[in-house]
Order: structure tokens, then sequence, then C-alpha cells
């Protein structure tokens, strides 16, 4: 294999800076100068220190070392990765991405089965190790793999292309899920609920879907309000519609009530990238005394800047209107124009286009919903049984919902399963 040289890398400039590839490409230059290496021992244990530290769960069905190049690739965020992300195609950086694919493909096809040997670690060695896992064989990053193994490179940057086209990349092509701590913070195990799993508020789910599955289509879609009493199922809702819509490029971000400020940082970091992004605000209401609502209300609606296309905020609330009010702002509390002040503060909700309510069970509901979710526990308990049980504790609990039909399932489920133990 001719020499490497990392300086011919403009676009995957993460890779030329990388600690572990330069040390890797030191090895492999001096290897076919001479195989006298033995003075670098230490880089090349290094690097199977770095290969087992920085190893993920979204690998490839191959070495660590080929695991790490496919992830450097991936998660490069590069004038050709992000025009790609976005579908388009610039004939000028597909030139330069074709002549740096020679260097990508050195990469990722060392031979460290040889290298291996002079340092008498062919059996141990971690960069020629095979990554175990079960989810490995369907891994998206497979793709890249296939890519890099293909002869013609014309086919290889076709590859790339159309795979951050269907992923993304960089921190959108590692992560589904985001929450907002003064930057973008990547959620590994998110909540994996699906629709399927929330029993009921069927008109509810399908208005969501509805509404969502818009703009995943480039129609025009509307922010959305959740309102309605706790316990319901909101929040799980928006939840489910990351998984619901996984392949879609569809990323969700959470964003807490008291950096509702934040929300034009976040708009501008997502508005120019092939994603759709959810801006998620659970639980949001204002005091009357809190000027944030004013902030908030611009950006949704209203503001000198228009909402990008690829951005919608859904927000949770148990309060219709969001802004506390209280029987103060109905009377006489001194203000000349008092109507106009009361219509200000319930004009937020106005702002969303879609406003979706949740309301409580009633006796009825509530024992369908446990029905539902007893079934899909698969609990063996006769329906007798479980409506009794099910009575009974909703009869200790300060309010009927679909919250507490779950945590009784969850109680009765572990009941039942001790009881087995027992006997």
């Amino acid at each position: 294999m001719s020499k490497i040289n990392l300086d011919t890398l403009i676009l995957y400039n993460n890779i030329r800076s990388d600690m572990l590839v330069q040390a890797a490409v030191k090895i492999f230059n001096e290897f076919d100068y001479h195989e006298y290496i033995s003075y670098m021992e230490s880089e090349y244990y290094q690097i199977q220190r770095g290969l087992l530290e920085t190893a993920d769960d979204a690998g490839i069905e191959g070495t660590y070392w080929q695991n790490y190049i496919c992830r450097l690739i991936a998660e490069s965020e590069n004038r050709f990765s992000l025009l790609s992300e976005k579908g388009h195609n610039d004939q000028n950086i597909r030139a330069l991405a074709l002549r740096e694919t020679d260097v990508l493909k050195k990469l990722y096809q060392l031979e460290w089965e040889r290298v291996g040997k002079i340092f008498l670690d062919s059996d141990t060695g971690v960069c020629t190790m095979k990554m175990m896992g079960k989810s490995r064989p369907g891994t998206n990053r497979n793709l890249l793999k296939n890519a890099l193994e293909l002869k013609d490179p014309q086919a290889t940057v076709d590859g790339l292309r159309q795979y951050y086209e269907k992923y993304g990349c960089g921190i959108f092509e590692s992560y589904q899920a985001f929450v907002w701590d003064e930057g973008l913070v990547g959620v590994r195990n998110y909540d994996k609920i699906t629709f399927e799993q929330l029993v009921g508020y069927e008109r509810q789910k399908d208005a969501l879907i509805e509404n969502t599955e818009f703009f995943i289509k480039n129609y025009k879609a509307n922010n959305v309000l959740l309102s309605g009493d706790r316990g319901t199922g909101k929040s799980s809702c928006v939840k489910a519609l990351l998984n619901r819509f996984a392949g879609d490029k569809l990323k969700l971000i959470s964003l807490n009530k008291n950096n509702v400020d934040h929300l034009y940082r976040i708009i501008e970091m997502a508005a120019d990238r092939g994603c759709k992004f959810i801006i998620f605000i659970d639980d949001l209401s204002f005091d009357e005394t809190e000027l944030g609502y004013k902030h908030f209300k611009s950006v949704i609606d209203g503001g000198v800047e228009a909402q990008p296309s690829n951005i919608l905020i859904y927000v949770t609330s148990n309060r219709r209107n969001i802004i506390k009010e209280t029987w103060w702002d109905r009377g006489d509390n001194g203000e000349v124009h008092g109507n106009d002040g009361m219509q200000e503060r319930l004009s937020l909700a106005d702002r969303f286009g879609l406003v979706i309510t949740y309301t409580s069970p009633d006796k009825k509901e509530y024992l369908e919903i446990v029905k539902g979710l007893a079934l899909q526990e698969g609990l063996s308990i006769s329906e007798a049984s479980l409506t009794e049980e099910a009575i009974r504790w909703d009869a200790r609990q300060t309010g009927r919902s679909g919250r507490s039909a779950r945590q009784f399932v969850n109680h009765i489920h572990a009941k039942t399963m001790n009881s087995a133990d027992q006997s």
C-alpha cells in the first residue's frame, strides 16, 4: 500500500486531525519503508486503548478499526456531508470528495494483521478484533462499510452521499433525541415508548400523528399545544413520535421551560440542516409576573424571523391558556384597559395552529385503559379480579389518569410475579 498523506484531506479535516488516525498512519508509513518499527510499540497500544474507549453500539459488522473509521466518516460535518444531508449536489465539492475517498479507503483497509505480527500481538490485537453486538448486523453504518469496500471511487462517493442524505451527519447522525443545556447534548437511551403502548386517546393520537406526517412530507404543518389534565399521556405521545418516524431523520430537542429564551439559538442552529426537528417543551406555564411568554410568543408566531420549515414546536401544558390566570385578572385590578391585558395573556395559546386536548378518563375509560395495558403485559388474572383491584387502586389515588392506570398495572404485575415466585 502506498503511503498515506493526511494533509490532502480538506473536507474530512476531523480525520486528518484525529490522534489515533495520525498514529496509525505514522506506523504504516514507516512500516512500508522498513519493517523495524518496534520503537512504535507505545503508539500501537495507544491506538488499541483508544479504539476500546470510543467504541459505541452503532458499529458495523467489522473490526474495531473499521468501526472507528466509519464512525469518523459518519460524524464528519463538512461541506460535502452537509450538502448531501440536505439532498443537494455541488460538482466542485463532489470532485473534492472523490479525491479524498482514496485516503478514506486506505485508512479503512489498513492491514493490521501484518503489524500485529511485529509486536507478537496477532491473536489479541484490538485493531483486528471483530466487534460483537446483537444490533450490529442491521446498523445503518453498514452502508458506509459497503461504500468503502466498492472498487469504483464514483460509486463510493455516491454511497457516502446517499448515507448522509438518509441519516444525516455529525451529531444528528449519532443521536435522535437531545436535551438543551447551553448546547445540544445527545441522548442515547431515550424513551422507546410507541403509540401502540399508549392505550386510549385515539382521536388525540391520530391528530398528532397526522400533523407530524405532514411535517415529514414537507407539507404545511402546525406548531402543537397538547393541553389538559395531568397524567393523560401528553408527553408520552410526543416521545412516541420519535419512534414512529425514526427512519425519517426526525430529531427531538427537549427544552426546559426555564431556557425558553434560548429558542432563537436552537432554531438558528437547526435551520440550515437537512433533518426535521421538533422542539419539545414539556409542562409549560407562565405566572402572570413572568415576561418570558412574550419572548416565546414572538418566536412561534409574529417575530421578525420566520420559523424555518424544518422546525416545529410542540408544547405540553396542564393549562389551556398556558399563562396562569387569577380572579384578580377578571375583576377590577386598576388597569384601565383590563380586557386588553387579559387578551394579551390568553393570546399565547392562539399562536398554536393545532391544540389537542386531553381530559381525565371517566371510570369506564379508565378500566378500558387498565385492561389494554394488562393485555400488553400478558397478565394472568381474571377480568373480574383485575377490575376489582383497579377500582380499589383508583380510590386511593389523587386523580384518575392514564398514568395512574400504568402505575396500577405495574403494581399488579409485580404482585402477580411475586406470588408465583413464592408458590
